[in-house]
């Protein structure tokens, strides 16, 4: 029996000409997405961020689907957590451009102020390093920055991956890196890493909260 469709829709890697389109759909889109009170979490954010992406999504460009929390499982069906934001290309459930979402520079309502740097390597990197989700070579990290400050959110991060870099599989000097994909834009940085599978890219994505009263 023949068989009609793109035999490429089954690959297992999220396809990499598709990551400028894809980051400059989250830069853009959070141009004008409502910004979030300076206590929000990063749950409610990633939710209605993704309802935005939706809405700004170009069907001629941005080919791919954008999930909220899809469950991950593995071979045996057990499961393996809970990616934040989720873009889908074709029909493998091994491919996927993933998401981790944390919250960077954020004062709590009795007025202390921390990086949250360490948690957004050890809660969101160490998931990629572990394997825990998989992708291809690339995944995304996404950081609210809460209190708009994104020089001061690089800087906290690079200490927390310098603190780091033994486990990171980081080689050379341990800093996010310039974006080849988005060279020019503040807000893209990348690092790479080596783990059991070779070599993964990890594409940061820093966005500012402007609204802060």
């Amino acid at each position: 029996m023949a068989i009609s469709g793109s035999v490429g829709l089954w690959t297992d890697t999220f396809p990499e000409d598709l990551l400028p389109q894809l980051l400059d759909l989250v830069i853009k889109s959070w141009a004008t997405f409502p910004q979030p009170s300076p206590y929000d979490l990063e749950v409610p954010i990633a939710k209605n961020f993704v309802v935005h992406l939706r809405r700004n999504q170009n069907r001629s460009t941005h080919l791919f689907r954008i999930d909220w929390e899809p469950t991950v499982l593995d071979e045996k069906g057990v499961q393996k957590g809970r990616i934040d934001i989720r873009f889908t290309h074709g029909y493998s459930p091994s491919e996927y451009f993933s998401c981790e979402c944390k919250l960077l520079n954020k004062t709590d309502k009795q007025g202390r102020w921390g990086s949250l740097a360490g948690e957004y390597i050890d809660e969101g990197v160490m998931r990629y390093i572990g394997g825990k989700y998989s992708g291809g070579e690339n995944g995304g990290m996404i950081g609210y920055v809460m209190d708009g400050d994104t020089d001061e959110a690089v800087k906290c991060v690079n200490e927390a991956i310098e603190n780091r870099k033994q486990k990171l599989g980081i080689e050379g000097k341990a800093e996010l890196k310039k974006s080849s994909i988005r060279a020019r834009c503040q807000q893209t940085k990348e690092t790479r890493h080596l783990i059991k599978n070779g070599w993964f890219t990890i594409h940061h994505i820093f966005l500012p909260v402007t609204n802060r009263n």
